[in-house]
């Protein structure tokens, strides 16, 4: 199994099976990676993502969690 550099974390942001965008983490903010760590919400305010678009307050949408790696060590 090949090691690579750990730079952080990414969040996917579906909305009806469709993808919005994603936002980068430092530290993972779940357990289960990919989709079993998948987490259901609906937005408490307007949440921007790394590409510029927008899920609107109200608005449900769910999100799944993935590791960021670098270079093979």
């Amino acid at each position: 199994m090949s090691q690579f550099e750990q730079l952080g974390y990414f969040l996917e942001y579906m909305i009806e099976d469709k993808y919005i965008g994603s936002t980068t983490i430092d530290t993972p903010d779940r357990k289960e990676i990919g989709y079993y760590g998948r987490i259901n919400a609906i937005a408490e305010e307007d949440i921007i993502l790394d590409n510029k678009k927008r899920i609107k307050k109200g608005q449900s949408f769910y999100t799944r969690m993935y590791p960021l790696c670098g270079n093979k060590l």
